[in-house]
């Protein structure tokens, strides 16, 4: 809660130098991944899920020479998974369905505007894990202990990271409306670099695609 607070006191001090203010929602597209990372001993496959996103933006906060975009922003990402490995002494394969719930700080140092109707954005984006539902099992084989299956739900308090960081682009083109608004339908991309799980498989990322509406106001 001092996280949350901390941020929207950030967020609303940054908005007195911003010249655009945005509320904005839609969807996003899950992708779970680990880079193509199958051998003999290790495979995986994952299917994507989408879930809702809302989030408000504070744009053309000029520093220096550089103009900056900040968003925060509320989503809500799914994703499935199978995953397996094992050798000769041993085996174990997990399957899970994964919910997510995220609050996430998007800064965008690099801001270009193409015939005064297109917004192109690029930055980074860091996230906090404000819930989970998972529901999947863990099942295996070893020489030493033999057979186990388990819920994943009944073993881990927390399954996913806490945090998670990555980079983020965005392109939104502005229809414009009386009394300084503008429609922006948008586009934007999330490309994580950090895992997105405390165990097995530890080493999937995340992509997400983002279709959204916004509605903005110019301020200055």
């Amino acid at each position: 809660m001092k996280s949350l607070l901390t941020i929207l006191f950030i967020m609303l001090t940054v908005a007195f130098y911003g010249q655009k203010l945005e509320v904005y929602a839609g969807l996003n597209l899950n992708q779970f991944h680990d880079y193509n990372n199958n051998d003999g001993n290790f495979t995986a496959s994952f299917d994507s899920g989408l879930g809702p996103v809302i989030g408000i933006g504070i744009d053309s906060v000029r520093v220096n020479l550089l103009k900056f975009r900040f968003t925060l922003q509320y989503e809500m990402y799914t994703g499935e998974l199978t995953a397996y490995e094992g050798g000769h002494m041993y085996y174990h394969n997990t399957t899970a369905e994964i919910k997510k719930s995220m609050l996430s700080l998007d800064i965008f140092p690099l801001s270009f505007r193409i015939i005064k109707r297109i917004d192109l954005n690029f930055g980074v984006q860091l996230s906090l894990l404000l819930s989970e539902s998972i529901n999947g099992t863990d099942s295996g084989w070893s020489q030493q202990n033999g057979s186990y299956e388990y819920d994943l739900q009944d073993v881990y308090d927390r399954y996913s990271s806490m945090f998670s960081f990555g980079l983020t682009g965005r392109i939104a083109y502005d229809f414009k409306l009386p009394n300084s608004f503008y429609i922006s339908p948008q586009y934007s991309f999330y490309y994580g670099l950090t895992n997105e799980f405390v165990d097995f498989p530890e080493e999937t990322k995340s992509m997400r695609h983002y279709f959204c509406i916004g509605v903005e106001k110019r301020l200055k």
